[in-house]
């Protein structure tokens, strides 16, 4: 089911060649990108991330953001169906699957229910609630679930803070490492139990491995492709319905300083959530493409 809520060659992640790197590193859209501050917390020093399954701290995903619409009744009541990642002032990558009659972007939330976020005596700012522009695809292929991206640009630009802070794009090394093996973390606010279908109050993050691409090809009747790969666990923990869109990301540390880079893109897993690992859309693969749709603002 959908999660409503590189390259790959023989189940081994692969770096791109050296002439595409070059192309996408020095590509001339990355002057909009904070490429020096993107992907960091306050938390990434404290060495106290999330393990798996657990609540994330507040502010320990500022890239994280809610997409949903107004109702019409309920004093225009907002219905939040997917999650997404902020790579700067005003983009938002998410899912294809997730469709294109959101109108609404919410950015800097923790706790769903409260109008504050706090813990303890300390409170975030308010959230900022931002009106969907423009929407930009990248080939999705719905009927063989492919190329599941989607580009999302904002109306007015978010205002950064400690607890708004966009995701690194991969760049450089990142977009050549290899990563088959390595741990990534998935958060969102999807449900937790799709037998209760109990959901969060707040954000909630999981630690999985990336694995081969046949595992997930043994589970899922369309094989994965070069854009997506495999990550998850036997049972127990994954993502699930309300985490489509939501960002896969890992903290790498080059030239001495650590930051958090947005590998993929929750696309869909098993009808019972953490009966099986999931697939997910790889950022790597369509990075010139979101480079080249990127426009000056």
């Amino acid at each position: 089911m959908y999660r409503h809520i590189g390259l790959m060659l023989l189940g081994i992640w692969i770096v791109a060649d050296a002439e595409d790197a070059d192309l996408v590193n020095n590509h001339p859209n990355w002057k909009y990108f904070d490429t020096k501050h993107c992907g960091i917390t306050k938390y990434d020093e404290q060495n106290i991330r999330i393990v798996g399954g657990e609540k994330a701290k507040m502010g320990e995903f500022p890239w994280m953001v809610r997409l949903g619409h107004r109702y019409k009744t309920n004093d225009g009541l907002i219905f939040f169906n997917c999650a997404g990642t902020l790579i700067n002032t005003r983009y938002v990558l998410t899912a294809a699957h997730c469709g294109t009659n959101n109108t609404m972007a919410r950015i800097g939330e923790h706790d769903v229910v409260n109008v504050t976020d706090c813990e303890g005596s300390i409170c975030a700012p308010p959230v900022q609630d931002r009106k969907i522009e423009k929407y930009f695809g990248f080939g999705y292929k719905k009927e063989i679930r492919k190329r599941d991206l989607m580009l999302v640009l904002l109306e007015e630009p978010v205002k950064f803070n400690e607890y708004v802070v966009p995701a690194c794009l991969p760049r450089g090394d990142v977009l050549e490492a290899d990563y088959l093996g390595k741990t990534v973390q998935i958060a969102g606010w999807g449900i937790l139990n799709s037998t209760l279908g109990s959901i969060p109050v707040d954000l909630m993050s999981l630690k999985a491995p990336i694995l081969k691409n046949k595992v997930c090809d043994k589970i899922y009747v369309h094989k994965l492709d070069e854009s997506q790969f495999c990550a998850g666990y036997k049972t127990g923990r994954d993502s699930c319905a309300g985490d489509s869109g939501g960002p896969v990301t890992k903290r790498l540390k080059l030239g001495g300083r650590g930051q958090h880079y947005v590998l993929g893109i929750v696309s869909y897993g098993k009808k019972v959530c953490g009966d099986g690992p999931a697939v997910y859309t790889k950022v790597a693969y369509f990075i010139e493409d979101i480079l080249d749709k990127i426009e000056n603002y």
